[in-house]
């Protein structure tokens, strides 16, 4: 959907009363904050991503300064088998999942299996007894496209389902009201953040992005390397 669609809605709706253009930008950082919020509850981006196994490397930080392509980096083991046509650029929210080379979910954080990897960090794997014949696959919910509130456009493209919007605008509603103050406008931005919870109840309870199942067994398909 367009900026100007998120705009128009709050405009007309959440902030109808407080709107102004002098406020887009405070406004688009809510948005992003709201899109942040959003993208941590649903799965609306998510993606994957190659590691090469090195013996001694037993934590595997999921930042660009370990990208195969990142050519600004001095790191000397580059395991994150990124391409240049889709360079990793570190939008890890929280990995969501582990696969080996065939497909098959691997075991985390159990303590009782020997061949559990575990999760340290959001966006740390550790392998005990790495191996550097093998690759090991790792899916993660991805941050969105944040807008710049210094330089957008009204005709910048935000990647979000439309059955989402309204509890954006909630959220937006809600920042947006919370930091004008006083006890009146506190109670209304609860309002907000209560419709904003609700909404993202019932889409999760409806399954509107129909993907609540989670795979055991995937095929990778990092280009250029399956």
């Amino acid at each position: 959907m367009k900026l100007q669609l998120i705009l128009d809605t709050l405009k007309y709706g959440e902030l109808a009363n407080v709107y102004t253009e002098e406020k887009q930008n405070q406004i688009i950082t809510f948005i992003n904050l709201g899109l942040t919020s959003i993208y941590e509850r649903f799965p609306v981006l998510e993606k994957q991503i190659a590691i090469q196994q090195y013996p001694q490397i037993s934590l595997y930080k999921l930042t660009p300064e370990y990208a195969r392509f990142n050519h600004a980096s001095r790191k000397i083991h580059k395991y994150i088998l990124d391409t240049p046509e889709e360079p990793f650029t570190g939008d890890v929210l929280f990995i969501t999942g582990v696969f080996d080379e065939h497909g098959f979910a691997v075991p985390l954080n159990d303590e009782n299996n020997s061949h559990s990897y575990y999760l340290v960090g959001f966006d740390t794997l550790q392998i005990p007894n790495a191996n550097e014949h093998e690759t090991t696959f790792i899916t993660y919910r991805a941050k969105p496209k944040y807008i710049n509130p210094e330089h957008f456009s009204l005709d910048d493209d935000v990647y979000l389902p439309e059955c989402l919007l309204e509890a954006l605008t909630s959220f937006v509603g809600f920042k947006a009201i919370q930091s004008i103050g006083g006890a009146e406008n506190i109670q209304l931005s609860q309002a907000y953040y209560e419709r904003f919870n609700q909404l993202c109840t019932n889409a999760i309870t409806d399954n509107v992005l129909g993907n609540n199942v989670s795979p055991t067994n995937i095929k990778p398909g990092i280009r250029g390397y399956v």
